[in-house]
């Protein structure tokens, strides 16, 4: 684990206030604050590609400073999330955490180190891969918390898209999420965008309300897929639709977890006319002092909506 520890831990943040000799940004205009961002965290970057995910509000920026290939998603005033390419394959001591997995076996390609993420606290260390697994996409998070550098806890997060970022606030928001919050009387907490096949976007909205927390997903044109601000919490599998009960136990990936037996959390969502449901099946993670948990959203025709994958262990 020590070795493990050295790895993760070992990262540092490249910051610089150079200027940029020869800029030479592909897409759309971007604003000068942008730019001059892009200039204060790198150094000398150069072969700069953009692309707007969120219109007027948000950027992707590829480039190379100092001979090494960067990605970062960034607005006109902050830097959301920033990682480095980090070599051609995934070090041993990463794909090594994996193998008690319930999603171990996969193909990794595009490892990357985490340098800056916007939600990540000081004490974490992360890295990212793709990840083809039973022959779909995936983006694998590995994530590990220190105390005085010593690992206290490993994480792994698997899910179906490619790019995932936090927001800093709700002016990050396009502005009929925004107008939405504000007319239901929420207090914004945080919210994740998520980028899936065809690049369709999800926002993940976490809210707060009359004592309650809560969490909202809506789709690109900012319509409701799911979620409430009065969650209603099932007691068994058995208040579950039957739909959602076949699927969990037939479908191969669930089936194989064992998902029908293993579900600690079902959540049932009623909000704007929509009815959804949230369920969570965990199970032990192999013979580690640790949990594999899938977690499930279901649309209003009772069908997956977005899921997630972790494997939680020290």
């Amino acid at each position: 684990m020590r070795n493990l520890l050295t790895l993760l831990v070992a990262t540092a943040t490249l910051w610089s206030c150079n200027r940029v000799t020869d800029p030479t940004p592909n897409g759309p205009q971007i604003p000068s604050e942008v730019m001059q961002l892009v200039e204060k965290t790198y150094d000398n970057p150069e072969k700069i590609v953009f692309t707007e995910l969120l219109k007027d509000k948000i950027w992707n920026v590829d480039l190379e400073s100092k001979a090494k290939k960067y990605n970062s998603v960034l607005t006109q005033t902050n830097v959301l999330s920033s990682s480095r390419l980090a070599g051609a394959d995934v070090p041993d001591n990463l794909k090594t955490l994996m193998n008690p997995s319930f999603v171990a076996g996969g193909t990794f390609s595009n490892f990357r180190e985490e340098e800056y993420a916007y939600e990540r606290a000081s004490f974490e260390s992360a890295f990212l891969a793709e990840y083809e697994w039973k022959g779909a996409p995936y983006l694998l998070k590995w994530r590990v918390t220190t105390s005085d550098f010593i690992p206290t806890m490993y994480t792994l997060e698997m899910a179906p898209v490619s790019q995932k970022f936090r927001v800093t606030g709700a002016n990050d928001l396009p502005e009929a999420l925004q107008q939405y919050i504000q007319a239901k009387g929420y207090r914004f907490s945080l919210a994740m965008v998520l980028t899936g096949s065809e690049a369709k976007k999800i926002y993940q909205l976490y809210l707060h309300k009359n004592g309650i927390d809560f969490q909202l997903l809506f789709d690109q044109d900012s319509r409701l897929l799911a979620g409430s601000d009065q969650p209603v919490y099932l007691e068994n599998v058995n208040a579950l639709p039957s739909e959602i009960k076949n699927l969990l136990s037939t479908e191969q990936d669930y089936k194989d977890f064992d998902f029908d037996i293993g579900i600690n959390s079902i959540t049932k969502n009623e909000q704007d006319g929509i009815t959804t449901y949230e369920v969570r099946g965990q199970k032990k993670l192999g013979n580690t002092d640790g949990l594999d948990v899938w977690l499930v959203f279901f649309d209003k025709d009772k069908k997956p909506l977005y899921r997630e994958f972790f494997s939680l262990y020290r």
